[in-house]
C-alpha cells in the first residue's frame, strides 16, 4: 500500500476500524478473539441452577428458594430429612412394582404426617393401612382403627407396594398412567389411601416428579 492514499484515505481506514469494534463490542459471538470457554462457563452455570431445582436426585438438596417456599407453605422443617431418608428405599419399590417414585414418597408423607403420628410411633405404619382379612401379620389398634404393624419402615413401604400392586385397578393404571404422578394420585384418592390435595402439595413443593 503507498503512503501517498494511507495519506489520502486516513479518515475512511480510521471510520472502518471504529465500525469493526463496535460491531465485536455488540456482537461478542462475532468476536473472533472471544475465549471459547465463555459460553461453556454460562451453561454450565445454568446447568448447576437447574439441578439445584427441589429433588436433586437421589442426594435431594432443595436450594434456598425451596427452602423458603417450603417455610412459607408452613410444611415440617424435618420434611427434607423424611423424603431424603425414603428417597432410595421408594426408587427400589418403583423398579420392582412400576410405582412412581413421588407418589410412594408423597403418600407415605401424608399418612404419616411425616413421621409424627402414632402409626409411625406404635406400629411403624407409614402409610395407615388398616387390617384385612388376608393380612397374616401383627396388628395394632389406635384410636379404635386395627392397623398392620412392622417391625421396619422398609417392610411398611414393601407391604404398600404389594398392596397397591394387589388392586383390581393396579395392572390397568400402571400401563395407562405411567409416570404420571397426577393421574396415580388422582386414583388413591379415589381408593381411599390418600388424599390427592396433600400429596398433590407435597410434590409439588419438593418437586418430587424428578424422581420419577
Amino acid at each position: 500500500m503507498n503512503w501517498k492514499f494511507f495519506k489520502t484515505n486516513w479518515f475512511y481506514f480510521a471510520l472502518g476500524i471504529l465500525s469493526v469494534c463496535y460491531i465485536m463490542r455488540k456482537y461478542p459471538q462475532w468476536n473472533p478473539f472471544q475465549s471459547p470457554d465463555n459460553p461453556k462457563k454460562e451453561r454450565l452455570s445454568n446447568d448447576r441452577s437447574t439441578a439445584k431445582k427441589g429433588a436433586a436426585l437421589l442426594g435431594f438438596v432443595p436450594d434456598e428458594s425451596d427452602r423458603l417456599k417450603t417455610k412459607q407453605n408452613s410444611a415440617p422443617a424435618d420434611a427434607e430429612a423424611f423424603l431424603k431418608r425414603f428417597a432410595s428405599v421408594a426408587v427400589s419399590e418403583k423398579k420392582k412394582f412400576g410405582i412412581p417414585v413421588s407418589v410412594i414418597l408423597a403418600a407415605a408423607y401424608v399418612n404419616s404426617e411425616c413421621a409424627q403420628n402414632e402409626a409411625v410411633s406404635e406400629a411403624n405404619n407409614y402409610f395407615a393401612l388398616p387390617c384385612s382379612d388376608d393380612w397374616e401379620g401383627e396388628t395394632v389398634t389406635i384410636s379404635g382403627d386395627c392397623l398392620r404393624q412392622y417391625e421396619t419402615a422398609w417392610a411398611s413401604f414393601r407391604d404398600f407396594s404389594i398392596y397397591l400392586s394387589s388392586q383390581e385397578w393396579f395392572a390397568k393404571m400402571k400401563k395407562t398412567a405411567g409416570k404420571d404422578w397426577e393421574k396415580w394420585v388422582e386414583k388413591l384418592d379415589d381408593a381411599g389411601i390418600a388424599k390427592s390435595g396433600k400429596m398433590s402439595k407435597i410434590i409439588q413443593e419438593f418437586d418430587l416428579m424428578e424422581l420419577d
